[in-house]
């Protein structure tokens, strides 16, 4: 018997394409007759359906499967990952690192993940706190990534960085990325970071194009509290992201603390789908041309 008996399907917002995969879904877990509840999206798609409130979603269900991309994963996780609800992602066609299931392969996911034949990938949290004349305006979680960033096109930011205390470099570039492993495949690798194993104990801050050549990415300890302040000098429009789903406007002498959270994402998998397979598809590798 299962263990997860009642379910959760949030889909991405405002988009078609995930409705095939969402009527797959909701078509065999009605032949199995299990109990689901839907997000304001999903109920939208399949047009009457009764939308379920994510206050009830955390208060009742064992799983939520997310219909979207690594994006609608990420929004979704805010929540789920509090109420300690774990996750399975569908992806809508295109493979993403999060959501793993394709959409052609989602019936016998879901009866190997309903026949508990799966495993669980938890991965950790970063929590952001922005820090202004001494006082906290700002907190927020993020499985993948903090990034500061200019918002002005053609104008670099200046950044003083610490760690534990320690001071480590200062930076003149467009951005900084504090990423998890999770988040190392994401913004970071795009700005020249390296790829970390998921169950690696560490984090990774990564310059976006940076001024000096010198100023390259760095692999720190996991239990680290990095704490970077946008300099004086920085007067141009700034502001720091989180999982790129929330956005805090920062200004010159604000501090930006991170250290690892305690809460984790938990990402169910089915069998035969891994890291390093999603790795070598997503990236190419290892394929004979």
């Amino acid at each position: 018997m299962s263990m997860f008996k009642k379910i959760a399907i949030i889909s991405k917002i405002d988009d078609d394409s995930v409705k095939d995969s969402l009527d797959t879904v909701i078509k065999y877990l009605d032949s199995r007759d299990i109990q689901y509840f839907l997000d304001k999206s999903s109920s939208a798609l399949l047009k009457g359906k009764v939308e379920t409130p994510i206050e009830e979603i955390k208060n009742n269900c064992d799983i939520a499967f997310i219909i979207g991309g690594d994006g609608t994963l990420l929004r979704s996780a805010q929540e789920l990952a509090k109420a300690n609800i774990p996750i399975c992602g569908i992806n809508r066609g295109r493979l993403g690192f999060l959501v793993d299931i394709s959409p052609n392969h989602i019936e016998e996911n879901l009866n190997n993940i309903l026949s508990d034949n799966y495993s669980v990938d938890e991965r950790i949290s970063l929590i952001g706190s922005v820090i202004r004349n001494g006082k906290e305006i700002s907190n927020n979680i993020s499985f993948n990534d903090v990034v500061i960033h200019s918002k002005d096109a053609v104008r670099m930011i200046e950044m003083d960085t610490s760690l534990n205390g320690k001071s480590l470099y200062t930076v003149n570039a467009d951005g900084l990325v504090v990423s998890t492993p999770t988040g190392s495949t994401a913004y970071s690798l795009s700005s020249g970071g390296p790829i970390l194993e998921p169950t690696m104990e560490a984090l990774v801050m990564v310059p976006i194009c940076p001024h000096l050549l010198s100023n390259r990415p760095i692999v720190i300890n996991m239990n680290s509290v990095i704490e970077i302040r946008l300099s004086e000098k920085s007067n141009t429009n700034a502001s720091v992201s989180f999982d790129g789903q929330t956005n805090v406007p920062i200004q010159a002498n604000d501090i930006i603390k991170i250290c690892k959270g305690k809460i984790t994402l938990k990402l169910i998998q089915p069998p035969g789908i891994n890291f390093f397979s999603i790795l070598r598809e997503k990236l190419g590798w290892g394929y004979k041309p």
